[in-house]
């Protein structure tokens, strides 16, 4: 669960087999190190504080300097470029398995916590991997109805 995220939403969402033997792992640690783990307690702790927005960006903008990891604009990653990063996979596998991307746009938006899918097309911008994705699917199921006279004042 999520609780109080951004605008103080909370949501439940589903996790991946690995994510959740991940976060059993870490359960078992705290529970070795006496820290809380009862279903109120925040998963991320760190020196017996929860992590706010701002301590994962400062910590996550710290390891990036150390590892030198950057962008390609030479810029440090932030931490919505995950999301940005996570919203496109998605598209992307949705895509590529043949499913209805359009009726999976609200499992995505309420998954990232947005109110609707148009708070979620900000993350959806045209990338090359997706356009290509996209034009294969309509290739494949209007490419027919597409024919050179259409292009050159032909039938209508």
């Amino acid at each position: 669960m999520i609780r109080a995220s951004k605008f103080h939403k909370s949501r439940l969402l589903p996790l991946s087999a690995d994510a959740v033997r991940e976060i059993d792992q870490v359960l078992a640690i705290r529970r070795q190190q006496r820290f809380p783990v009862g279903a109120d307690s925040p998963l991320l702790w760190h020196c017996a504080r929860s992590y706010t927005g701002e301590g994962i960006g400062f910590t996550m903008r710290t390891l990036f300097r150390k590892a030198g990891i950057r962008t390609s604009t030479g810029d440090l990653p932030r931490t919505h470029d995950f999301r940005h990063a996570f919203a496109l996979a998605a598209l992307l596998r949705w895509y590529r398995a043949g499913v209805d991307v359009q009726t999976k746009l609200p499992s995505l938006a309420t998954y990232m916590g947005h109110v609707s899918i148009a708070s979620t097309a900000y993350y959806l911008q045209f990338v090359e991997p997706l356009a290509a994705a996209a034009s294969e699917r309509f290739a494949k199921h209007c490419g027919a109805l597409i024919t050179p006279e259409h292009f050159h004042g032909g039938a209508q």
